[in-house]
């Protein structure tokens, strides 16, 4: 008898995802064991369910936190750095649009839920640091402005994956969102 053959967990889960993205929900376990080489008896021996897969598999990649989510310094330039975290985000949901696309469009998905399973996650990750980062910059409420600029990139991001300016906003148009995002949220000079 052969020995089944057996996959790192995290291969599974890119096949798993590669599958959930081209397919939707949809998709066939038959079609995600393929993609991993591996028997759909495996897939239910590791997710009970093939909607445990789906949540496992469509987790949002990573956003490298590099110097743009940064709380800035004191003396930094507030709105650059705002500026410098608006386009990063940007560019995080223009490369994570493919996989939340299916995952929001799941009946069973829940933000809190996901949340409160993943918080670690880039989403949750962003959230926390958006409303630190308006906080040390005196914005009269932080948790509005971090909700601000989260919809705003990811709806930009939205908007280019459905063809909007030809895919992709023009640079000069996002700055002036991202600016105006700063007139909103700056401190009341007083």
């Amino acid at each position: 008898m052969a020995r089944p053959r057996t996959i790192a967990e995290e291969d599974l889960l890119a096949a798993a995802r590669a599958v959930f993205v081209e397919k939707g929900f949809a998709a066939s376990t038959k079609a995600i064991a393929s993609r991993a080489g591996v028997s759909e008896a495996l897939l239910f021996q590791r997710y009970r369910t093939k909607a445990d897969l789906f949540f496992a598999a469509m987790v949002p990649p990573p956003m490298h936190l590099d110097e743009s989510m940064q709380i800035p310094a004191k003396g930094t330039d507030r709105q650059a750095a705002l500026g410098r975290l608006g386009w990063a985000m940007l560019e995080y949901f223009r490369s994570a649009v493919p996989v939340l696309l299916p995952l929001m469009s799941h009946p069973d998905f829940d933000f809190e839920s996901f949340a409160q399973n993943h918080p670690d996650s880039a989403m949750v990750a962003m959230r926390r640091n958006l409303v630190h980062f308006f906080m040390a910059n005196h914005a009269p409420d932080p948790q509005a402005a971090a909700l601000l600029l989260i919809a705003s990139t990811q709806s930009l991001a939205m908007f280019e994956r459905l063809g909007a300016h030809g895919g992709r906003f023009p640079d000069a148009m996002v700055q002036r969102m991202i600016d105006s995002l700063w007139r909103a949220v700056r401190p009341e000079r007083g």
